[in-house]
């Protein structure tokens, strides 16, 4: 990681006011999109009328929609299907209590200082595959309300549990480990065509074996663990928090490695582990001044506006201040399509990193202030996530080296 030292501490990275409740799950568009297509609540409904359209365009043979540029994108989200099918809760291997860890281990707690018990998790969380980890205290405000049916309670003790009728979250499980896996940047050039869902498959996959496994190590060493894809709580202000980013106009976390170019998992445990804190990289300026995510969004999903505090359809919870994304809008391009769509993270400036032709698109720049992106660049060059043999044109983004899984 870029050392945070090189960054201003964010004291206060989001705003939130007295409207804001917890999000449920039910809310998603991947939800109301599949009922409004079926009549019933499900969360991968929505697939019928996309995979009518991918069969479509298979037959037309379109290019980059081929029947091996969905094999390879079929192949690449395999480990994701196994272990937990984007995240559902307490369910296939993210399962709130321990798979295969013998019972000496999970009733012997491992006692250290903080400081080493922080150091042990961010080290195993690099082994099993992730490119970024931060700590941050689970805020009871991310976690989801309800589930499809269920809702998630904050209980004051016992275990982890999923009952007939909630699931239960006790108070002692207080910190959130937030890791990001970073996606093939070639890959998702290519969206809105296969081979850019085939950078999200694969993250996916790598999603579920970084939470898998780190769960696993904290078992193993007698605390509790509940690994988590997208489910049970918002990934990207746990993200913020844990300072790997900050929230940009597109709705994704940008973090200072990769851009957007990022998935996001995360274990919630009782081990005391020590919180990192916000950071601000300039993302919320440069994304007032950028509008290139918009300008390319082939649904017209993402604000040209201000940050607001009022949400824009049905899928969005008020009452934080941000750019609010229509997912319904999003989705349904998706399922027109025939393949997910990435076209926001490949064309955000902080995927790839400053290019001078950029400067011909910016709107708003200010000479007499420092560029926000050119500062990341200069910092991701320093610290090998760029390369880029003359400055200003496009740079190479260097494919993370991978000690473990």
């Amino acid at each position: 990681m870029i050392p945070r030292t090189e960054m201003e501490i964010s004291k206060e990275p989001y705003s939130v006011d007295h409207t804001y409740k917890r999000f449920p799950v039910y809310k998603e568009a991947f939800v109301t999109v599949s009922f409004q297509d079926t009549g019933k609540m499900g969360y991968m409904l929505f697939l019928g009328k996309m995979l009518e359209n991918m069969a479509k365009k298979i037959a037309l043979g379109e290019e980059g929609y081929s029947q091996a540029d969905n094999a390879l994108d079929m192949g690449a989200n395999t480990l994701n299907l196994l272990l937990g099918t984007y995240g559902f809760p307490n369910s296939q291997f993210l399962r709130w209590s321990p798979l295969f860890v013998p019972e000496m281990f999970a009733k012997k707690t491992l006692k250290l200082e903080s400081e080493k018990l922080t150091e042990m998790v961010k080290q195993a969380a690099a082994l099993y595959g992730a490119d970024l980890t931060g700590i941050a205290g689970l805020d009871s405000r991310w976690v989801y309300s309800h589930d499809l049916v269920k809702p998630f309670k904050l209980v004051g003790s016992g275990e982890p549990e999923e009952t007939e009728t909630a699931f239960l979250i006790p108070e002692r499980v207080n910190r959130a480990i937030v890791m990001a896996v970073a996606m093939d940047a070639e890959l998702i050039e290519a969206s809105p065509t296969v081979p850019g869902s085939t950078a999200a498959s694969l993250g996916y996959s790598r999603m579920g074996i970084a939470a898998v496994s780190l769960a696993e190590f904290i078992r193993a060493l007698g605390y509790t663990a509940i690994p988590c894809m997208n489910d049970t709580a918002l990934s990207i202000p746990l993200a913020v928090d844990a300072g790997l980013g900050e929230l940009g106009r597109h709705g994704l976390l940008i973090t200072p490695e990769y851009g957007s170019n990022i998935r996001l998992c995360k274990v919630l445990t009782d081990m005391p582990l020590l919180p990192d804190v916000p950071i601000d990289f300039g993302v919320a300026a440069f994304c007032d001044s950028c509008l290139l995510c918009a300008k390319n969004c082939p649904s017209a999903a993402i604000s040209t506006k201000g940050q607001i505090t009022e949400g824009v359809c049905g899928n969005n919870n008020p009452g934080v201040k941000k750019w609010y994304i229509n997912g319904e809008r999003c989705l349904k391009f998706w399922q027109a399509n025939g393949a997910s769509c990435a076209n926001c993270i490949a064309v955000c400036p902080f995927t790839t990193g400053f290019e001078s032709m950029q400067c011909y698109e910016c709107e708003k720049c200010d000479p007499q202030r420092r560029c926000e992106l050119q500062v990341n660049t200069h910092l991701r060059m320093k610290y090998g996530y760029l390369k880029g043999e003359v400055w200003g044109n496009k740079p190479r983004v260097v494919i993370p080296g991978r000690r473990g899984l």
